[in-house]
């Protein structure tokens, strides 16, 4: 059914822009449940979308849906992966709410220079890797480097290592570079995160129209 579905978008193509709309078709392996089952509305065991979305919102859904889905095997679903990404994406808000709170100071600390040179250059390599997963349509792969990257790189080290000491300021050099990584990770995680992403971009720094 999907060779159907793929010639109708691509006549809809030709007959509405006059053009082939895409050269390439990704489809995914088998739905299953965390069982084994492949779901299907007998079983009752197909999760109601809606639903999901109500209970984990519909970035923590997208996360959920691409952690279990690997290239090249069935997609082993379970609720507690949408809750993972429901996890994530709090995070996220908590990390923004915890740098924008932060009072800012003239000048440079010179200790900070190793963090930050060091997650910029972690940054780039994680970039060029996912670039290739991309490439290549390991989409689950590119969420699972850069989820790891931004936990355990950029939560638990970086922003540990650079936050000033308690109801100190943190120096205007330091906070400009972690406002430009913050920035650069919403980028990326824009196509599997959209909303949350959005919302904390704009949140970053002022922003034209």
């Amino acid at each position: 059914i999907i060779c159907f579905w793929v010639a109708r978008m691509i006549m809809a193509g030709y007959e509405f822009e006059g053009k082939l709309p895409f050269k390439d078709g990704y489809f995914t392996g088998m739905v299953r449940d965390k069982q084994g089952r492949k779901m299907s509305k007998s079983l009752g065991n197909s999760p109601d979308a809606m639903e999901l979305i109500n209970k984990y919102g519909a970035d923590g859904v997208r996360v959920g849906l691409l952690m279990s889905s690997p290239a090249g095997g069935d997609l082993l679903y379970d609720d507690k992966l949408c809750e993972q990404g429901r996890n994530f994406s709090n995070k996220i808000w908590n990390a923004l709410r915890l740098i924008k709170g932060w009072e800012v100071e003239a000048g440079e600390n010179e200790e900070n220079r190793a963090a930050i040179d060091w997650i910029n250059h972690k940054f780039n390599k994680v970039l060029a890797e996912t670039e290739k997963s991309y490439e290549s349509y390991r989409i689950s792969e590119v969420l699972n480097t850069w989820y790891k990257f931004v936990w355990d790189d950029f939560f638990s080290t970086y922003l540990e290592l650079i936050k000033p000491p308690f109801e100190q300021a943190i120096d205007q050099a330091s906070y400009d570079a972690t406002i430009s990584i913050f920035e650069k990770l919403m980028q990326v995680f824009h196509p599997i995160i959209p909303f949350i992403t959005e919302e904390v971009y704009h949140l970053l720094r002022e922003r034209k129209d």
